[in-house]
């Protein structure tokens, strides 16, 4: 087994992070800067600015933990909540193997080092690279920014670009393993096992499973709700209530895809129950009772998370995501966000 790399550990955790809503984390995902900042500079520059934050910035000599990773990371989109994010700092997409080589190496240890590490506590991440052109698919993996946007469909980054070492990568990450069982996927949850977790779903409708209509995952009804599998997110319950919004948006085959989190119920100061909201593949679906489900996601999604979601001062969705002339659009109980082609996302209030 290699040893531990030498770099120096600085804790400048801030407040620039999201509920993980019980997601399974199971990416982890490196990154570029585009800059030439250290360590330290980076993550402090993302703290103040609130604009951006990853669970770890590294560079030759220094590894600055940002974001605690039992949260998600403002890195990645929708892809928050399943993954944990590392930066490397100063570098960029554009450069050449020779200066991974010569400027990053050490960082790349670090980055193998700490990937390793957090497999131990989040086991469905798997100690597998998958590099371009991620002939792996989509999985559990370690990969970059550019699988998020090429496998996962979300956002348009292109790092750690073309040039980057995988191959000195997964040498450093196999160097430090020790036993085959790092490699191996945990069992997933069947979909009886968390039935049986989960009373509160009631009668079961569906005689054994069924196969879903992409041909990939399997569901079950319930009196109450319904349970469905996929091998990446494993099996997930989704209340009834959610499940007509689900329904509305053709189930698994939609924008939405399969769930990765647990349902949460939502309260307010003045009621313990006021709404149901669960993350998606695709997005994070939310239904305030007596209304109709609405999911949030992108661009969109994460500016209204940095409002403070329903208990901010935008309120829950009313609507869907929607095209506006060469923008998007999302209503809001008292506003609406606006995205337009220069990326810039602002707030119209209402009256």
């Amino acid at each position: 087994m290699a040893a531990k790399p030498t770099f120096r550990d600085v804790n400048l955790l801030g407040p620039n992070q999201s509920n993980r809503w019980g997601a399974r984390v199971i990416n982890f995902f490196l990154h570029t800067e585009e800059g030439s900042a250290t360590a330290e500079n980076l993550a402090r520059s993302g703290n103040n600015s609130g604009a951006f934050s990853y669970h770890y910035i590294v560079d030759d000599s220094t590894r600055a933990a940002m974001v605690n990773t039992d949260y998600g990371s403002w890195s990645v989109l929708d892809a928050n909540p399943q993954s944990i994010n590392l930066c490397f700092a100063g570098s960029r997409a554009a450069q050449s193997r020779s200066v991974w080589l010569s400027k990053f190496r050490n960082a790349i240890r670090i980055a193998a080092w700490t990937a390793v590490e957090d497999a131990k506590k989040y086991p469905y991440i798997r100690l597998v690279v998958n590099g371009r052109p991620y002939k792996l698919g989509r999985t559990a993996c370690i990969s970059d920014h550019n699988y998020v946007t090429v496998v996962l469909g979300i956002g348009t980054h292109t790092d750690v670009g073309p040039s980057f070492p995988w191959d000195v990568f997964e040498a450093d990450l196999k160097a430090l393993v020790t036993g085959a069982e790092n490699q191996v996927v945990p069992p997933v949850n069947k979909i009886n096992e968390i039935a049986a977790k989960s009373p509160w779903l009631g009668k079961r409708i569906t005689t054994g499973e069924a196969a879903c209509k992409d041909g990939v995952g399997r569901f079950a009804h319930f009196e109450n709700g319904s349970v469905y599998w996929h091998p990446t997110t494993g099996a997930r319950p989704i209340p009834k209530l959610l499940m007509e919004a689900y329904e509305a948006l053709d189930w698994e085959r939609g924008p939405l895809g399969y769930p990765t989190a647990f349902h949460s119920i939502l309260p307010i100061a003045t009621a313990p129950k006021v709404g149901d909201v669960q993350a998606f593949q695709g997005g994070v679906l939310y239904r305030r009772y007596g209304q109709p489900g609405f999911y949030v996601h992108g661009v969109i999604g994460a500016r209204w998370a940095r409002e403070g979601y329903e208990a901010g001062p935008l309120g829950w969705p009313i609507s869907d995501e929607y095209v506006d002339g060469t923008g998007r659009r999302q209503d809001f109980e008292n506003g609406t966000l606006v995205w337009d082609p220069s990326g810039a996302v602002k707030i119209e209030q209402k009256g």
